[in-house]
């Protein structure tokens, strides 16, 4: 498993936040890579070059959005609950922002498939909520 020390492996051990926040940002990095890899092949199979840029970028700008928002959590676990909150709120709308910003950009640009940067988007976002989910289960089964 990927970020288990011996201590981990001891029954009862509940992992501190900080070694949920790695395990989550390890595996998220290990399936990002994996849909860059199968979605730029399938994109480059549909479409040629344009299908491969659309999966790539897909995937590379909610891996940004994810990666901001895991960032975040690690930068600010140790805060005071209130303060922890308000700063996750601020970066929320930091990455809604910021997402507005690069789509309304990437209009005027024609070297890539939409179809694919939609699919790469969702696949990753699908991709990040799955290993949260079963990351955190685990840790409380």
């Amino acid at each position: 498993m990927i970020g288990k020390s011996k201590k981990q492996h001891e029954p009862g051990h509940v992992p501190t936040a900080g070694e949920l926040y790695r395990a989550i940002a390890a595996r998220t990095a290990i399936g990002y890579l994996i849909l860059a890899i199968l979605g730029g092949a399938i994109g480059y199979g549909v479409d040629g070059t344009p299908g491969l840029w659309g999966a790539l970028l897909g995937v590379g700008i909610a891996g940004a959005a994810m990666g901001l928002t895991l960032a975040v959590m690690i930068l600010t676990e140790k805060r005071p609950g209130i303060n922890d909150m308000a700063v996750l709120l601020g970066g929320y709308l930091l990455k809604i922002a910021i997402l507005f910003v690069v789509f309304v950009s990437l209009q005027r640009f024609d070297f890539f498939n939409e179809t694919a940067l939609l699919l790469g988007f969702v696949g990753a976002v699908v991709v990040s909520l799955a290993v949260d989910t079963v990351t955190i289960a685990r840790t409380r089964a």
